[in-house]
């Protein structure tokens, strides 16, 4: 997407505008904006496969633990009884 910046330097020219030429300006930066994006989600795309190959080849989970003193804190913070 364009810069703030480059929007506001802009703004002038497009206030000068036609109807129609604002709605040409208007479908080109549309069309760029669809393209980067198109391009963003290609290169997440990318990054998920090479995380899930990564993820599938170590069978370890990893688990948070806490100290019995911090799950206690919780719990009574909670009012959890049982706990």
């Amino acid at each position: 997407m364009a810069e703030h910046m480059e929007l506001l330097s802009e703004m002038p020219a497009v206030s000068r505008m036609t109807t129609q030429e604002r709605l040409k300006h208007a479908q080109k930066r549309r069309a760029q904006q669809l393209k980067k994006w198109a391009q963003f989600e290609k290169d997440g795309q990318g990054k998920k496969a090479k995380g899930r190959q990564k993820k599938q080849g170590s069978k370890e989970e990893r688990r948070v633990m806490f100290p019995q003193n911090v799950t206690l804190l919780e719990a009574a913070a909670r009012n959890d009884i049982e706990e």
